[in-house]
């Protein structure tokens, strides 16, 4: 019984912080206050109190640091696949909520870096050392490529589009992606066509 009386009454004082009285632990557990006082000094309760708090502390700081990591790395996981990757796989691989990382898309706007990011670079065809590769090569049908004014047309709307700011992840990387494939059909359209004036000025 006074087993007991004495782990309620440790329970009690550690749980008020040191600022509930002898008596009125004594009280409450039905012993003598001197029995309050005599266990508080051969248990040490204020030092196991002062061990509490220490721990209390430094907890909340070891939680953040964790987050801010976790975070961290689901932007970069985020980024590196354009912004492709789901949030339950991200919240598995960073071992938070998906609600966790849908809240910190939304406060740190990762829609908006994933479409400002590099792109990784594509590998390109080795050719002969020294030497750009030759875009006459290339097979292209003139009748296939769209007019520099459709061209300009598509790009205008591309560049609407990825200012807007509800576009989803996917697909303002899907934009930018087809944005650059615009200019790169554009950039091959204008050099064909000073390849058929140099030809026709021969």
């Amino acid at each position: 019984m006074k087993k007991v009386a004495r782990e309620q009454a440790r329970k009690m004082y550690l749980d008020s912080a040191g600022k509930k009285s002898n008596r009125e632990i004594a009280d409450a557990v039905k012993v003598n206050p001197l029995t309050i006082g005599r266990w508080k000094s051969a248990e040490n309760w204020a030092g196991m109190l002062k061990k509490a708090k220490a721990q209390t502390k430094t907890a909340p700081a070891r939680r953040g640091v964790r987050k801010k990591e976790a975070r961290d790395k689901a932007l970069q996981l985020f980024l590196a696949s354009g912004g492709a990757i789901t949030n339950k796989k991200l919240a598995t691989q960073v071992k938070v909520s998906a609600a966790t990382i849908a809240k910190w898309k939304l406060e740190d706007k990762w829609s908006a870096k994933v479409a400002k990011a590099p792109k990784p670079a594509k590998p390109s065809k080795a050719g002969k050392p020294g030497r750009a590769p030759a875009r006459a090569k290339l097979k292209l049908d003139l009748g296939e490529l769209a007019s520099p004014e459709h061209i300009t047309q598509i790009n205008r709307k591309l560049e609407a589009l990825l200012q807007r700011e509800h576009l989803t992840a996917t697909e303002v990387a899907d934009l930018a992606e087809a944005k650059s494939e615009l200019l790169a059909a554009l950039e091959t359209y204008l050099a064909i066509v000073r390849e058929m004036g140099e030809i026709r000025s021969k």
